[in-house]
């Protein structure tokens, strides 16, 4: 059932052509572009979208939709072949959460699956947030894996099905050869140490994969005289000085294949990036949420590597697309492009998306001011949203955590409509509580908010264990080195904000020179805290620790360590309530703003 809706969805993208839907952008009077430096193999690649595919309708530099993406693939791929090089077309996972579009379904992903599967991918993996139901795995299963067949590859991720057998999700490699200049390549594909999957679903850390038969056979059967570059794409950052798992699969790789070129291509950590492996392997990461498509090339006979992080709308795009196509020119759109914009723009028609519940005076930003600043998102939901939560006990104090990775995008000025709550806060947690006495319930966030990233894998994990030797021995290969990552603060009234990436090729990544966006890191967790009783400053007195279910673990860790004396188990902790946060910020506005 999934499947034949999908494919009705995907074919009524083609039935009709109209006019470019998304706002065009007016080519600032001193635009500064860097241009892109082609190789022999060039890889476009997107990350983390998360179902952003109509574009960002409130700020113009990502306002670039689906279908511009895919004319600028198609006009990409057409210099490839003139230019007789190579493009492969990368996605590397996580299409969930985060967007009306992808969120306003049931099951989530129902309409969204089919305007991602429409560009032309040469490879395609999953990410974290196709694994955390078992809906969204199946429709990943059954229609992406099955739409894009051997280009859908994952070395570690299985699909469990109906009669109780475990199958590659995907494929576990791809072996190819390109269509320009024929170049044999290897690819495979690797999800971070992800333990919060679903029945429906495992995974396996890339330690354990390279001990596999499979993996050893594959050592076997290639080599560095049939295959000429490898690539490693999937939801991992390339840069990470924690877990290690890229730089311990490096070491392995390097015995394999010595000499060869090796592309890594990350995701899962919403940030531009690039990282040196060594002189003949780099890693590039794009960003998250439609706001950047990466470029990366490589260059076979120098052994060069050079990248760019291209801005998401159309003044960018029609820029790198070709030399014929200028700032205003009407000849950057392909039928293919327009036919998905024209859906995309049917189809937030039909979900109601931009039904506006009220106008939000100012904007809230997660990381914009610092959290003193009452702008800042996680102060105003603190302070303004989590006390409307209905109380389960009257005359009970209480403290509200929720993880900072749980708040998703900020909250702009402007009409807030139903696409707003996907935007802000799109997770449905069932909050939960545990009774303690103040004095310890005041502790818990202090503690998390010294530890590590909550949204990255439970406390219990292998990624809180010491570096093996694996990614030890990574510090002896011979890595190129590369400038420190420090730029600049740029402030040049010809330029606009935006992003200002440094990463170890230094700072001239970005396509388009930007003034800096001033950034104040997020906290692991907020905390509200609201006095129903009389005043008190007892530390003894007891109060309602409520959270989202999501970090129970998390809070449990936490008690542990913080209060020895006790032993606290998954049944200390009850059910309190059911409405989200981005429910409770909806509530808000139609009562304060509307």
């Amino acid at each position: 059932m999934i499947t034949s809706l999908l494919t009705l969805l995907t074919l009524t993208t083609c039935t009709e052509v109209v006019l470019q839907q998304q706002p065009h952008i007016t080519p600032p009077k001193h635009s500064s572009f860097r241009e892109l430096i082609w190789g022999d193999i060039n890889y476009l690649h997107t990350t983390d979208t998360h179902g952003w595919y109509a574009g960002h309708l409130n700020q113009k530099p990502y306002s670039a939709d689906w279908g511009d993406f895919i004319s600028l693939t198609q006009h990409f791929k057409t210099h490839a072949r003139v230019h007789n090089v190579d493009l492969l077309i990368v996605d590397t996972g996580d299409k969930h959460d985060g967007n009306g579009l992808s969120d306003a379904t049931v099951p989530n992903g129902l309409i969204s699956t089919g305007i991602f599967n429409s560009v032309d991918y040469d490879l395609v993996t999953i990410g974290n947030h196709e694994l955390y139901y078992e809906d969204y795995s199946r429709l990943e299963y059954e229609v992406t894996v099955e739409h894009f067949g051997e280009r859908y590859v994952s070395s570690n991720v299985e699909y469990l099905l109906d009669n109780d057998t475990f199958v590659s999700f995907g494929n576990k490699f791809r072996y190819f050869t390109t269509e320009n200049q024929q170049r044999r390549v290897l690819a495979l594909s690797f999800l971070f140490n992800f333990q919060r999957y679903n029945d429906k679903t495992r995974v396996t850390p890339i330690s354990e994969v390279l001990q596999q038969s499979w993996f050893i056979e594959l050592t076997k059967t290639y080599n560095e005289d049939n295959v000429d570059t490898l690539v490693v794409f999937g939801h991992i950052p390339v840069t990470d000085h924690e877990n290690h798992e890229l730089e311990s699969l490096h070491v392995v790789l390097r015995r394999w294949f010595p000499d060869t070129l090796i592309q890594y291509l990350g995701g899962h950590s919403h940030i531009r990036d690039f990282t040196v492996f060594d002189n003949k392997a780099t890693g590039l990461q794009s960003g998250r949420y439609c706001e950047t498509v990466g470029f990366v090339s490589l260059n076979f006979t120098t052994n060069e590597f050079n990248r760019r992080y291209i801005d998401f709308n159309l003044e960018s795009f029609k820029h790198h697309a070709g030399t014929n196509i200028s700032p205003h020119s009407d000849n950057f759109d392909t039928k293919e492009g327009l036919n998905v914009s024209s859906y995309i723009t049917k189809v937030r028609k039909d979900l109601n998306l931009a039904e506006s519940y009220g106008y939000v005076p100012v904007n809230y930003l997660m990381n914009g001011y610092p959290l003193s600043h009452k702008q800042n998102l996680y102060t105003f939901l603190s302070t303004n949203i989590l006390p409307t939560l209905p109380q389960l006990h009257a005359n009970v104090d209480r403290v509200m955590l929720i993880n900072s990775g749980g708040i998703r995008y900020d909250l702009y000025k402007g009409n807030y409509t139903r696409d707003s709550e996907f935007i802000v806060s799109p997770f449905t947690n069932d909050w939960n509580y545990i009774r303690l006495p103040r004095g310890l319930a005041l502790r818990i966030a202090p503690y998390l908010n010294k530890g590590d990233f909550i949204a990255l894998a439970s406390p219990d994990s292998d990624r809180l264990k010491k570096r093996d030797t694996l990614s030890r021995e990574f510090d002896s290969l011979d890595i190129e080195s590369s400038l420190t990552r420090k730029c600049t603060f740029e402030h040049n009234p010809n330029f606009k904000k935006g992003q200002t990436t440094t990463d170890d090729h230094g700072c001239e990544g970005d396509d388009v020179k930007h003034n800096n966006i001033a950034y104040f890191p997020s906290p692991n967790v907020v905390q509200s805290y609201q006095t129903f009783s009389k005043p008190t400053t007892s530390e003894d007195d007891l109060v309602d620790v409520v959270f989202y279910s999501f970090i129970q673990s998390y809070v449990m860790n936490a008690l542990n360590d913080l209060d020895p004396t006790n032993t606290y188990k998954n049944k200390d902790f009850l059910y309190y309530g059911a409405e989200s946060t981005g429910q409770l910020l909806t509530r808000y506005v139609k009562e304060n703003w509307a």
